[in-house]
């Protein structure tokens, strides 16, 4: 696996991880500091908006493999697979430098 690749992926877990803490904690299932909730949400806000900086086609595969934590073959329903892997490229390439 590509270090972009194993990057993104990491991202993706912490993402989602964040998300599901900052969901138990409003809905009082978990108890955590107001700082750390605090981070949590930050991370969520952040690689969000990073997301929404990028071109429509490297969103699209961010959301879906970051933000949604996709993986599979997904992406042949928007791109040939050749394709997606040149827009892939471009995505993770930007996103992390964004980041």
């Amino acid at each position: 696996m590509n270090k972009e690749k194993f990057k993104i992926e990491l991202l993706s877990r912490n993402y989602l991880n964040s998300k599901r803490i900052i969901k138990e904690t409003e809905e009082d299932i978990i108890h955590t500091s107001y700082e750390r909730l605090k981070a949590y949400r930050r991370i969520v806000s952040h690689i969000e908006n990073v997301a929404e900086g990028l071109g429509e086609k490297e969103r699209l595969i961010i959301q879906k493999e970051v933000i949604e934590g996709r993986s599979g073959k997904w992406y042949l329903e928007y791109f040939s697979a050749p394709s997606y892997y040149r827009h892939r490229r471009k995505a993770y390439s930007e996103f992390l430098r964004c980041l």
